[in-house]
C-alpha cells in the first residue's frame, strides 16, 4: 500500500519534490531542539536566568507568564529560585520551558541544614577552627541521601523531556558562623572516627578546635585529607553513575566557580563527562570589582578576572562550560552596566548567568534591567560584543567618597605641620574603602604614593578619588594590580584634603608622602595582616577612652595600647567566638604625647581581614608616622 502511494507521487515530479522538501523541513524541525541542546554552551551562548524578582508574584512559585516573560527576553535557560522540592512544579515549567523552547534546571543549595538536636551530633560540618555550623557534614549519609534523592527525580523527568536539562546546585555559605564556601575539610566525629579506625589508631577525646592541630602532631594531616576527599569522590561518582543510568546528558552547574576544595577534588572528576560537560557558575563578575571604576575600567577588569579563573577547570583537564555571573543588587551594577557586562562575559566565556535579585518587579527598575538584559541577548545571539563598547545612554553611577561617612565638623582637626619632606611609611596593609585625610600647604605640590597589593588570587585596580573641604572632586585615578601610583594635586588652600581609596578585594598601602597623612577611624579603619604601629593622640580632659576591633569568625586580631612613654597600658582580642572587642583604655596619667597601637596575631584564627575604630571621644585619626599625628596638642 505505502509502496503504491509512493509510485503514485514520483509520477508527479513536482508534487514528488513537494513531498520530499517536507519531510526533509519536519526533520529539521524534530532535530532542531536536539541539536540545539546539545550546542548549549557550544557554539550557543548560555543565559541563565535564576528568577527571585518574579517569582514574589506568585508566593514564590513558578507561573506560565514568567516562562514566557523569560524566554521573550532572550533568555534560554530558567532556574526559579523556589521550588525545588516540589517535583510536580518542575514537571510543570518544564513543560512550559519546552513550550516556549527554552531549557530548565531547577536551583537548590548544595548545603542540609542540620537541627540542632541529638540526631545529628557529630555529623554536623566542622571546620578547622572548630566552629561548629548546623549543616550536615558533607561526609554524613544524610547529606548525600538528600542530594541524591532530588537529582535523580530530576533525571528520571528530563529522560521524559530534555527541556529539564540539569540542576543549579549553590555551594554558598548561607548557615549562621561561616567561614567560607561549601565544602572545605570537615573535623565531624563521623570522618575522623572512620579515618581512626582505617589507620588501626585509637582517636583520643577530642575538643573541636584542637582536632586539626592533633592531625597535624601526628603528621596525618595529608593522609586525612586523602582520605576524606577519596569519600567525598565516591559519593560523588555513585551520584553521576545513578544518573548517567537514566540520562548520561543531565548536566550539573554548581556555583561559586572555580570552586572549593570539595568542588575541584571531588565534583570536577566525577561529575563533569563528554556527554554532559560540568557549567561552572562564576560570581566574581556579580558587579564592578572596585566600585571607583568607570565602566569602561570595570568591564576590562571583570573580563581579566574570567580569563584568570577560567585557567583552573582547563588546568584540571575536564569538559566543562563555564559563564559569568550577574547580579543587581551589587553595588555598582547598575541597569546599563548589567547589560554590557552580560555582552563582555559572553564574548570570553560560554555564556552568562543572573542571580536575579534586587528589582521590584512592579517598579522601574525591574523594566529598566529587563530592557538592557533583553538589548544584551539579543546583542550575543547575532555575535555582536561590540555593543559593550558603546557609549554610556544613562548616567553613570559607581562608588564615591560621598559613601564614607565624613565627620561634619572637620574644624577641629589639627593637622600636623607639613614641611613638604618626603617620608617613606612602613607597610601597614589597608583593604576595602578607607577614607584617607591629608594635611596640605597652600601652593605647596603633593604627592602620595599608593601601592596596589595582591591578595590570594585576586586581580583588581586600585581607585582613588579626592576631594577638597567643600566636598568637591579634585582628582581621580586608578592604579593596576600590583603596581604602584601617585596621586598629585597642588593645595588651594592650608587645611586638609580627602582621600578615598579603595582596591576591590585586593590591599594597599601608602609607601610614602610627602604631606602628612591619617587614616579616619570614627567610621572604621579596614586593615588585612599585622601592623607594627599607627598613632593617634588623647585630649587632656579624657581619662578612659575604648578602642574597637573587629574580625571575623576564623579572621581575628590583637590589640595591644602604648602610652607616649611606650609602655603598653592595655591589650584585647577578637575570638571565634566573639568577633568584635572593645578595648578599654584608662589615660588618668595622660600627657602631652603620642599614643600608639599594634595590631597583631590573636590566641587564635588568623591573622587577615579586620577594622579599627577609635572612641568617638579621640580625634578619629591614626597616622602612620609619629610626626605626623593628626590633632597634636599645641604647646
Amino acid at each position: 500500500m505505502i509502496y503504491s502511494i509512493f509510485v503514485e507521487v514520483t509520477k508527479n515530479t513536482v508534487l514528488y519534490l513537494l513531498v520530499v522538501s517536507i519531510i526533509v523541513l519536519f526533520a529539521d524541525n524534530l532535530s532542531a531542539e536536539k541539536i540545539e541542546r546539545q550546542n548549549l554552551g557550544h557554539g550557543v551562548k548560555m543565559t541563565i536566568l535564576v528568577d527571585k524578582v518574579m517569582q514574589p508574584q506568585a508566593g514564590w512559585t513558578t507561573e506560565e507568564w514568567m516562562v514566557k516573560a523569560t524566554a521573550e527576553a532572550g533568555f534560554n535557560v530558567f532556574s526559579p529560585r523556589r521550588g525545588h522540592d516540589r517535583l510536580d512544579e518542575v514537571r510543570q515549567v518544564t513543560e512550559w520551558c519546552r513550550k516556549y523552547g527554552i531549557y530548565h534546571m531547577p536551583w537548590m543549595r548544595g548545603s542540609l541544614n542540620a537541627p540542632g538536636e541529638a540526631e545529628a551530633d557529630g555529623k554536623r560540618l566542622v571546620w578547622a577552627s572548630g566552629n561548629e555550623q548546623l549543616l550536615w557534614s558533607p561526609n554524613s549519609d544524610e547529606f548525600w541521601n538528600w542530594t541524591n534523592r532530588y537529582i535523580v527525580e530530576y533525571a528520571k523527568i528530563s529522560i521524559q523531556d530534555d527541556h529539564l536539562m540539569g540542576v543549579f546546585l549553590d555551594y554558598e555559605n548561607y548557615a549562621e558562623g561561616k567561614e567560607g564556601n561549601l565544602y572545605s575539610l570537615s573535623y565531624d566525629d563521623t570522618i575522623m572516627t572512620e579515618f581512626a579506625q582505617s589507620k588501626g589508631i585509637e582517636l583520643p577525646d577530642l575538643e573541636l578546635a584542637t582536632r586539626k592541630s592533633w592531625v597535624e602532631s601526628e603528621d596525618l594531616d595529608e593522609e586525612f585529607s586523602q582520605f576524606q576527599i577519596k569519600q567525598w569522590r565516591e559519593r560523588c561518582r555513585s551520584l553521576r553513575r545513578a544518573v548517567d543510568e537514566i540520562n548520561p546528558e543531565f548536566q550539573f552547574c554548581v556555583y561559586p566557580a572555580p570552586g572549593t576544595q570539595f568542588m575541584v577534588e571531588a565534583i570536577y572528576p566525577e561529575w563533569a563527562t563528554q556527554s554532559a560537560p560540568l557549567i561552572l557558575a562564576d560570581a566574581s563578575t556579580y558587579g564592578r570589582s572596585s566600585q571607583f571604576l568607570s565602566q569602561a575600567h570595570a568591564l576590562d577588569a571583570n573580563r581579566q578576572k574570567l580569563l584568570d579563573r577560567m585557567q583552573f577547570p582547563k588546568n584540571a583537564g575536564i569538559p566543562f562550560i563555564y559563564v559569568g555571573g550577574i547580579d543587581p543588587v551589587v553595588r555598582g551594577a547598575d541597569p546599563e552596566f548589567s547589560g554590557k557586562n552580560a555582552v563582555m562575559i559572553s564574548e570570553v566565556t560560554d555564556g552568562y548567568w543572573i542571580f536575579y535579585e534586587g528589582p521590584t518587579y512592579t517598579e522601574q527598575d525591574h523594566a529598566d534591567y529587563w530592557k538592557w538584559f533583553t538589548r544584551a541577548n539579543r546583542a550575543i545571539a547575532d555575535g555582536n560584543f561590540e555593543v559593550q563598547h558603546e557609549p554610556r545612554e544613562t548616567a553613570e553611577e559607581w562608588w564615591t567618597l560621598d559613601d564614607f561617612e565624613i565627620p561634619e565638623d572637620r574644624s577641629k582637626f589639627v593637622a600636623p605641620e607639613v614641611t613638604g619632606e618626603k617620608v617613606e611609611y612602613p607597610v601597614a596593609k589597608l583593604r576595602r574603602q578607607n577614607l584617607l585625610l591629608i594635611s596640605v600647604r597652600k601652593g605647596q605640590p603633593v604627592e602620595l604614593v599608593l601601592q596596589n597589593q595582591p591578595v590570594a588570587s585576586y586581580r583588581s585596580f586600585l581607585a582613588w578619588e579626592l576631594r577638597n573641604r567643600k566636598m568637591n572632586k579634585v582628582e581621580s585615578g586608578m592604579i593596576e594590580y600590583g603596581k604602584s601610583g601617585t596621586a598629585n594635586f597642588s593645595p588651594e588652600y592650608d587645611g586638609v584634603y580627602l582621600l578615598g581609596v579603595t582596591a576591590g578585594q585586593c590591599a594597599y598601602s601608602v609607601v610614602s608622602s610627602n604631606a602628612p597623612v591619617g587614616i579616619y577611624a570614627g567610621d572604621k579603619a579596614s586593615f588585612i595582616k599585622g601592623v607594627n604601629r599607627v598613632y593617634f593622640v588623647v585630649p587632656d580632659n579624657v581619662a578612659q577612652f575604648t578602642i574597637t576591633a573587629r574580625g571575623t569568625k576564623a579572621e581575628t586580631v590583637r590589640v595591644n595600647v602604648f602610652n607616649p612613654e611606650g609602655r603598653q597600658v592595655a591589650t584585647g582580642q577578637t575570638t571565634m567566638e566573639e568577633e568584635t572587642v572593645k578595648v578599654r583604655v584608662s589615660a588618668v596619667d595622660n600627657f602631652d604625647g603620642v599614643w600608639s597601637l599594634e595590631l597583631t596575631r590573636a590566641d587564635e584564627g588568623t591573622l587577615e581581614d579586620y577594622s579599627i575604630i577609635l572612641d568617638p571621644k579621640l580625634l578619629p585619626i591614626l597616622s602612620l608616622d609619629p610626626d605626623h599625628v593628626f590633632g597634636t596638642r599645641q604647646k
